[in-house]
């Protein structure tokens, strides 16, 4: 029993370790807009004209950087083979950069060119910290 005991209390602790480290996109999202929200001084009318347009933006980026890292886990074994992949990723990363200078200009249409600028650092500056947070936990 004693024994018992003792591995269920392990198993309830490693599954806490474990729950710790994975990755909540929701809840990723929800930090990143209340740093935005903090460090851009938004307002609440502001901040429910930018999110959306910033979500679909991260959204359409997110599915065009998927398929650009899908071009690694493809067997490319001929010179041709790598030559396509390698075109395919810089157009699919190209299209990326397309989508954002697109959504900053909807960005300037519903806030000021300011407000604009401090979400773009504060961007920034929270996954620098969210990398390094991540790094620490690694450690």
């Amino acid at each position: 029993m004693k024994k018992t005991t003792i591995l269920l209390l392990l198993l309830v602790a490693a599954m806490q370790v474990s729950a710790q480290r994975k990755f909540d996109p929701a809840r990723f999202r929800a930090d990143l807009h209340r740093y935005i929200t903090v460090e851009a001084a938004l307002t609440q009318a502001e901040a429910e004209k930018f999110f959306p347009l910033y979500d679909e933006m991260k959204d359409k980026q997110r599915e065009l950087h998927r398929a650009s890292h899908a071009f690694f886990r493809q067997n490319a074994n001929s010179d041709a083979a790598c030559r396509s992949l390698i075109v395919q990723r810089d157009k699919a990363e190209l299209q990326m950069k397309v989508i954002e200078k697109k959504y900053h200009e909807k960005f300037l249409q519903v806030l000021p060119p300011m407000k604009v600028y401090k979400i773009l650092y504060a961007e920034a500056k929270f996954h620098r910290q969210a990398f390094k947070k991540a790094a620490q936990k690694d450690d």
